[in-house]
């Protein structure tokens, strides 16, 4: 379902259009793990989600598939929670935030719950989601090298050369070359995972020791943006050109990057 387009010199057009679309949008029951016909859905315009991805206007502009028909979707192999801060970021453009100034680090299962929203927006095309999740990732592990465990559940639910993978095999090699480099590799049997050690190894020798994870990734000191920077592999680990709508900037007074 299209969204009517607005005519430029009708005033507040755009906002009355979405506004009225979604007056009359039918919604869309969405079941997500143990939820079933006893509890109540999340119930979502059919509209908001055709414009989220390639996937779900897929799905529901198909008149043949069982999900048009019924209105219904179905997940139950999704996780309930990463669905939730799913739909908290279709409105607000914001996920779950690590403040440096918290007296103690991330703990694991709000990196795990970050993690599983990235494997949520992977799996139905939501790069914008993605992004805005890779952000909150790369921003605490530029403070914090995190844990193995952590790293390796990330390694299991993804594919070789993803983004995300990506970033959990640096974790990981940072983690190894503290302790015993190349100890415990066995563990990641039958993950796929020997190809991204092997290029996250080389690009930790290839920083070498006189640049920290932040460096690295958001670049030198600078007066720079996000949309500006100085430079550094941020963009390496984003998914599409849709850049996330937080933006870390390098404060001056604290010498420091930050939100």
């Amino acid at each position: 379902m299209s969204l009517p387009v607005a005519t430029t010199d009708d005033s507040g057009g755009e906002a009355r259009v979405l506004a009225e679309s979604l007056q009359a949008d039918r919604l869309i029951d969405i079941y997500v793990s143990e939820m079933n016909s006893k509890t109540k859905p999340f119930r979502v315009q059919q509209v908001l989600l055709e414009q989220l991805s390639d996937y779900f206007n897929s799905a529901l502009q198909a008149n043949n598939f069982v999900e048009s028909k019924e209105g219904r979707l179905n997940f139950p192999e999704d996780d309930l929670n990463a669905w939730r801060v799913l739909l908290h970021w279709m409105f607000t453009k914001t996920v779950p935030h690590w403040d440096k100034d918290d007296e103690i680090a991330i703990d694991e299962e709000l990196q795990n719950l970050l993690i599983d929203c990235w494997v949520l927006g992977d799996k139905y095309q939501i790069c914008a989601f993605q992004n805005e999740v890779m952000v909150e990732l790369l921003w605490y592990y530029s403070w914090h090298i995190g844990e193995e465990e952590t790293f390796k559940r990330g390694v299991e639910l993804t594919s070789s050369a993803s983004k995300l993978r990506r970033l959990m095999a640096e974790g990981i090699v940072e983690i190894m070359e503290a302790d015993h480099p190349h100890s415990g590799l066995d563990q990641y049997d039958g993950m796929r995972f020997l190809e991204d050690y092997i290029r996250a190894k080389e690009q930790f020798d290839e920083d070498g020791d006189n640049h920290g994870f932040a460096q690295v990734v958001f670049g030198d000191e600078s007066e720079g943006t996000l949309e500006k920077g100085p430079g550094g592999r941020w963009k390496d680990y984003l998914v599409g050109d849709t850049l996330p709508s937080r933006a870390w900037k390098w404060d001056l007074d604290e010498r420091e990057w930050g939100f």
